[in-house]
């Protein structure tokens, strides 16, 4: 395509230098990916190395490159035949270029994109798994991989940047997927990860306090996850829709910014005074059961039905319920979706259960890493009624500090026993990190005690657990490794769980 034609489509995008009519292949801001032909968008945030990214794509023969004003006034932009620049946000118009250029895959896709802090990564596997019980050909784009029909790929992100999630998506429809499920952060969506995409779905699942070491502040985290309706409502495609759940955490404030920008597409709510509810839930080691309500449109009356699903929690009630809709408004049945729903495959690290050999205790391993997935990972197993509930948790480092108090406070209101150990430290002493999580125990609380290794913690919870107990090992669920300062070693929660169940078992 010639940058011309490029021009036309995005008018956000200026020559300042150069042949409009020249021709570019694709688009990328990772230097070690380009070919002669493609544009090199300058990267944000790399300052101090944009003299050297720019010497790689010279010695690769690029001719094109595209910045923002400031970008573009660094030592070697001049030996470059051709300049784009952007007269909007250059995270946003790299994410349309990158649609343009890779054929605008998601305009012949279902796109399905889910958003908020907790959640995302439950609600687009059962979606995955809802849709291909019914026969559809999926894909599905989060954190713990990507998945294109049978194949499995694993990823170090949640949303790709916008060149490889354009080509994951070209890839897909390539491949025959109908349906394409995808986790959207508030890092994706303010960078324009997904700028230009067309959906088919969004959904809001909470806003609650994380990221803060990215956002400046709440409001801006939550103008980050309210970008996924902006990309709805510019979206082309026929019976598009979005569902927001009121009565979460963030809902309300983001139905608001919903309403003042007087959106034209249809966005539904899950809640109490939504079109879409959840009641009478029961729950139990074995299961869950609950009923989904639906408001007939245009007409006085609620459809109710009763509904069974073999995940467990208060949680991965909303979040099936959620699915449930979200199917319901894809135009799938209800009869084949309440079938898909009884029996759903473990979302790894998402409230994973791991038995005791003899049955009679189970540890939940689970990714809640923040105060609000915390509580919500605790007042699941309160609400089993175990005879004993044991929480082990840490805190990242060099990320957000102030939720550390936070979580110890939730953790000694909702356990019987609390050890605190390592997350992945990172390049932070993980000593300092304990220190601060201390903080937020109650003066004179004494339930507790710290274990700084997370192999050794993990062996200590099991030895204590007693019969009819339930051991939550949180903060890292899926994740294979632990990352101390700046080495990344092996280490899979469930892997030393189950290691420790058959240790105290053989040695009784």
């Amino acid at each position: 395509m010639k940058i011309a034609e490029l021009i036309k489509k995005v008018p956000e995008l200026k020559v300042r230098k150069g042949d409009a009519f020249t021709d570019v292949e694709y688009i990328w801001a990772d230097s070690r990916k380009l070919s002669s032909n493609d544009i090199f968008v300058l990267p944000e945030g790399q300052t101090e190395k944009l003299t050297s990214f720019l010497e790689e794509a010279k010695n690769r023969g690029v001719k094109t490159v595209f910045g923002s004003a400031s970008q573009l006034k660094t030592k070697g932009i001049e030996e470059f035949p051709n300049v784009l620049e952007s007269e909007g946000y250059v995270g946003d118009i790299h994410g349309k270029i990158a649609s343009i250029l890779a054929g605008s895959p998601s305009k012949r896709l279902k796109v399905v994109g889910i958003t908020g802090t907790n959640g995302k990564t439950s609600l687009t596997f059962i979606l995955f798994h809802i849709a291909t019980r019914l026969g559809k050909k999926c894909g599905l784009i989060g954190t713990v991989h990507i998945r294109i029909l049978n194949e499995i790929r694993d990823t170090g992100y949640t949303t790709p940047d916008a060149s490889s999630l354009n080509l994951i998506l070209k890839e897909m429809e390539e491949r025959g997927v109908e349906y394409v499920f995808i986790e959207m952060s508030s890092h994706g969506l303010k960078l324009g990860r997904t700028s230009g995409m067309e959906l088919q779905g969004a959904a809001f699942t909470n806003l609650t306090q994380d990221h803060l070491d990215f956002h400046p502040d709440m409001e801006d985290y939550l103008s980050s996850k309210y970008k996924i309706f902006q990309l709805l409502e510019s979206s082309s495609l026929k019976n598009k829709f979005g569902i927001v759940a009121s009565d979460s955490p963030g809902g309300e404030a983001l139905v608001e910014k919903i309403m003042e920008a007087k959106l034209s597409s249809p966005v539904y709510l899950m809640g109490k005074a939504g079109e879409f509810n959840f009641t009478h839930v029961k729950l139990s080691l074995t299961g869950s059961e609950f009923r989904l309500h639906k408001k007939e449109k245009n007409l006085p009356f609620i459809e109710v039905r009763r509904v069974k699903t073999n995940l467990l929690g208060n949680f991965n009630v909303f979040n099936v319920s959620l699915a449930a809709f979200i199917s319901f408004e894809l135009g799938f049945p209800w009869e084949s979706i309440l079938e898909a729903i009884e029996n759903i495959p473990t979302v790894p690290g998402r409230f994973q259960v791991i038995p005791s050999g003899d049955k009679t205790r189970i540890a939940v391993i689970d990714y809640a890493h923040t105060p609000d997935a915390l509580d919500n990972i605790l007042r699941s197993c309160v609400e089993i009624r175990p005879k004993q509930l044991i929480c082990i948790f840490g805190c990242g480092g060099d990320r957000d500090r102030t939720k550390r108090p936070l979580m110890a406070k939730l953790a000694e209101e909702h356990s019987d026993y609390v050890i605190i150990t390592s997350d992945n430290p990172r390049t932070e002493d993980p000593g300092s990190i304990i220190d601060q999580i201390e903080a937020g125990f109650s003066r004179g609380f004494k339930r507790y005690e710290t274990i700084l290794d997370r192999r050794e913690a993990i062996q200590r919870g099991i030895e204590l657990l007693e019969k009819d107990g339930i051991l939550v090992v949180a903060g890292k669920g899926h994740e294979t490794y632990q990352i101390i300062g700046k080495e990344k070693t092996h280490f899979v929660d469930y892997e030393e769980v189950e290691k420790a169940f058959q240790k105290i078992e053989s040695d009784r």
